[in-house]
Order: C-alpha cells, then sequence, then structure tokens
C-alpha cells in the first residue's frame, strides 16, 4: 500500500500505561509492622524472559524487585465496530487566520484491542503483596488513560480520546519449587492489560498547490464574429454561441487583463502625531529624527502575513539581514521585525512600532505572506531615520 499511516498511537498509549503504572512504592516493616524504609520498584519495558535473563546476568546490574511490560498483541475490537462509518468533521488547520470556518475530515479510525503482559519478580511475598494491592484496587474495573487526536492532522483544537485499560482480573503466581541453596529466592505473578485504542488512517493532504494569481484576459466583442448568426450579436447570444477570431481580418489591440493575487497590496500610510493618525500622501518623506513612532500601513489581504522586513541600502542600519525567494516575485530582503512590534489589525490594516536606529538614512518597509511582498517605496512612500 502506498499510503502510510503512521501516528505513533501504539506507542503514546504504551507509555501512557506504563506511566500510569510507575511510581509504586513500597516499604520494608519490622516485626511490629512499622515501616523503616522505601523502595521505588523499577518497571522495564521488555519481556519476563529478557528480564530473568538479565537477573543471572551481573554486568546488567538489575535488582529485585522489578516489573516487566510487554507488548502481546494488537487485535480489532469487533464491538466497536458498527459499520462502515464516514468519519469525523473537526476545527480546521492550526496556524490558519480563518481556521474557525473551515473543518478537517477525519476518516473513521480503526478500534483494536492492544494486549499488555505484566510480570512481577519480587524478593519477597511482601513486596508482592505491596506491588498488587498498589493497582488491584485502581483498576476495578477499569482506568482510563487521556490522549489526543495525531498531530498529523494539524487540528486547531486538541481533541481528547479516553481510552479504557481493562485489567484481565487474575494473577498468576509461580514460587521456586526446584532450588538449589545457591539460587536466590524469587516469587514471579503475571497478569494481563487491555488497552482499547484507535488506529487512525493516514492524514488528510492537500491534494491541490496554493493558487496565488489568477490572470484573465478580456478582449472586445467587436474583434469577434458569430458565424452562424451574424449581426445578432446580443448579449444571449454572445454567451450561448462559440466565436472565432479571425487572424487574418482584425488585429488584437483592444484587451485588458484582470489579475487577482493573493500577495499583499499596500494602499497608503498614516502615522501617529499628536494622539491620533495621519495621512502621508504619495511621494512625501516621513523623517523620524531618532524616535520611535506608530505607524498604520493600510491595505489589503494582510490577514496572511507571514513577516514585516525593514530594507535600507546602508547595511550596517540593521543587525541581520534575511532574503525571501519568490516564484513570481523578484527575492526580497531585508531586517525581520519581531512580531510583537506589529499587529495585524485585520485584513486592512497593520499596526507597527518602529525600532529605534542608532545610524540614519532611507529605509522601506515591506509586508510579505506565502504569495508575494508589497513596500512602501513601491507607492513611492519613503522613510527615513535622521541624526
Amino acid at each position: 500500500m502506498h499510503n502510510r499511516a503512521f501516528h505513533f498511537e501504539v506507542a503514546d498509549l504504551i507509555t501512557q500505561f506504563i506511566a500510569a503504572f510507575d511510581d509504586v512504592v513500597i516499604g520494608r516493616f519490622n516485626k511490629t509492622r512499622e515501616e523503616k524504609a522505601q523502595i521505588k520498584v523499577r518497571y522495564v519495558y521488555a519481556p519476563k524472559e529478557r528480564v530473568l535473563f538479565d537477573l543471572v546476568n551481573p554486568a546488567q546490574n538489575l535488582t529485585l524487585p522489578v516489573i516487566a511490560i510487554s507488548l502481546t498483541d494488537v487485535a480489532r475490537d469487533e464491538s466497536r465496530v458498527f459499520n462502515k462509518i464516514y468519519g469525523f468533521d473537526v476545527p480546521g488547520y492550526r496556524g490558519d487566520v480563518d481556521s474557525y470556518r473551515h473543518t478537517t475530515h477525519i476518516n473513521m479510525p480503526v478500534p483494536v484491542n492492544i494486549g499488555v503482559s505484566m510480570s512481577i519478580i519480587a524478593s519477597y511475598q511482601s513486596d508482592m503483596d505491596q506491588i498488587l494491592s498498589n493497582f488491584i484496587p485502581y483498576t476495578n474495573p477499569y482506568i482510563i488513560l487521556s490522549w489526543k487526536i495525531p498531530e498529523d492532522f494539524k487540528l486547531m483544537i486538541t481533541q481528547e480520546i479516553r481510552s479504557e485499560v481493562l485489567w484481565g482480573g487474575s494473577m498468576s503466581l509461580k514460587y521456586p519449587v526446584d532450588s538449589t541453596a545457591a539460587d536466590k529466592f524469587r516469587i514471579e505473578a503475571d497478569t494481563s492489560f487491555t488497552i482499547k485504542g484507535w488506529l487512525f488512517p493516514e492524514a488528510p493532504k492537500d491534494p491541490v498547490k496554493n493558487i496565488f494569481f489568477i490572470d484573465s484576459n478580456f478582449y472586445a466583442a467587436t474583434m469577434m464574429t458569430n458565424e452562424r448568426f451574424a449581426g445578432y450579436e446580443t448579449y444571449y447570444s454572445l454567451s450561448g454561441s462559440t466565436y472565432n477570431h479571425h487572424l487574418s481580418t482584425y488585429t488584437v489591440t483592444e484587451s485588458d487583463v484582470i489579475a487577482v493575487s493573493a500577495a499583499p497590496t499596500i494602499t497608503n500610510l498614516m502615522f501617529a502625531h499628536n494622539g491620533e493618525y495621519r495621512y502621508v500622501y504619495d511621494s512625501l518623506d516621513l523623517v523620524y529624527a531618532n524616535l520611535t513612532g506608530d505607524l498604520l500601513i493600510t491595505g489589503k489581504r494582510f490577514q496572511y502575513t507571514q513577516c514585516v522586513l525593514l530594507s535600507s541600502a546602508n547595511l550596517s542600519m540593521y543587525p541581520s539581514i534575511t532574503s525571501l525567494e519568490y516564484a513570481h516575485y523578484p527575492t526580497v530582503s531585508g531586517y525581520v521585525v519581531d512580531p510583537s512590534q506589529y499587529t495585524v489589525v485585520n485584513e486592512n490594516f497593520i499596526n507597527m512600532k518602529l525600532p529605534f536606529a542608532t545610524l540614519y538614512g532611507d529605509f522601506d518597509v515591506i509586508i510579505a505572506d506565502g504569495a508575494g511582498w508589497d513596500s512602501l517605496r513601491q507607492q513611492n512612500i519613503s522613510l527615513r531615520y535622521t541624526l
């Protein structure tokens, strides 16, 4: 299969299962049942056979008591499969300005029962009894693991999933029968759990690339002829007939192009002065004498702004320069303004605080998104710092 649906569901559930149990502390008691010391029980993710092998290997430095956890099986849960369910829709992608308007469809995940084996190995009956009493009273009849829909689905809001962990209900105890004086005494107990989890399908992908530009060419209707209904080129006949342009007769000179772009467009600039904003008109310099000021940039499609740049011919004016490359726009470079210094008010306004400058010179403000960019200089508005 070409699709790969791997979201770490099983690994995450096993990790949470171990975290739910991995805080067992047992006590050492004297004859009057007074606790004299405490020992934290070690948990190991490995089959019991591997743990027993490590116990007889001095190099492993593994001491008792120890609890071994291992995965035994993963099976589809027929009791949670009703029919071919369509799935469900959840709020859209994180980071999308208009994500609250959209939803993401998730195909129905497969309900699975994850089998987990737990083996307890201890040197004393008291240790075994304490470990059993640590989890048996709390797994009657089950415990709940809380996790979330995998991050690959890029949901705007974290969606919680609650999975039951069912205890098998019995402990199989094993005591040493054939042993010698050199053998260390140990007790073994085996039990099992079932985690009712889910396996998700592949996260949805955008089937098409983003469309940044749409250009439409319009030609004057008088340059065309209707071969079937000559002389009857009304609106209805124009919209319902096929027209051919005869290159041998006419030269196309009357045409227009309407372009729709996703790039930002700056229309004007306002600056704070005596408690109010004033317009900076075309071809007018706005001079800052080493003062930080508030600017209100007006335009269109600012809601998709990814960054704001300050650009100057004086490379010493700003500490570092970043270049942005585009398929349909020239490469642009400048100093990336910290997002805390500007606010995208809405699709038509950006409020910006100019940083303090220690050098003088002309500079430009550039608004950029994924489609392209625009700048104040493009609108014949320039800014200048003076000492």
